[in-house]
């Protein structure tokens, strides 16, 4: 029933090396030799493990939370736009004379802008003609220059 063990060498721990299996033939038949016995000019001084190690879980947790965020963010237009929640209004520390006066300063810089645009006429064709028409209603003046 039970025979005698043969003898030589049949392999053990003692035996083995992954340098052993970076020179073998065969060495894809080992598991784990992409890892262990790594062959390549890529994989020269390379963290192979680098999927396994800790990450940084005060980067992935607010990574997460914004994650959230523009989530409910993004819920809660939709339920504005399907007319399921009530729209939210946010209310403004402006008053209405501040307003007017911005809106008078910009007015009056949007002018400003313009005549400096109708003071130069570019270009030929129907543009030409509608910044003449402008220089002529801004300014009053009777003499352009064209370039």
């Amino acid at each position: 029933m039970f025979h005698p063990s043969r003898g030589g060498v049949r392999g053990g721990q003692d035996q083995f090396s992954w340098d052993n299996v970076k020179e073998d033939k065969y060495r894809e038949c080992y598991l784990g030799h992409s890892l262990k016995a790594p062959v390549g000019r890529w994989q020269k001084g390379k963290d192979l493990t680098w999927y396994a190690k800790n990450r940084d879980e005060d980067a992935l947790s607010r990574s997460r939370a914004e994650l959230i965020a523009i989530k409910q963010a993004e819920e809660d237009a939709m339920a504005e736009a399907l007319g399921l929640k009530k729209r939210t209004v946010t209310e403004s520390d402006i008053s209405a004379r501040e307003l007017r006066s911005v809106l008078k300063k910009e007015q009056d810089t949007n002018d400003e802008d313009a005549a400096e645009e109708a003071d130069v006429a570019k270009g030929l064709g129907f543009k030409q003609y509608v910044t003449v028409l402008l220089l002529l209603r801004t300014t009053g003046e009777r003499r352009l220059r064209f370039c």
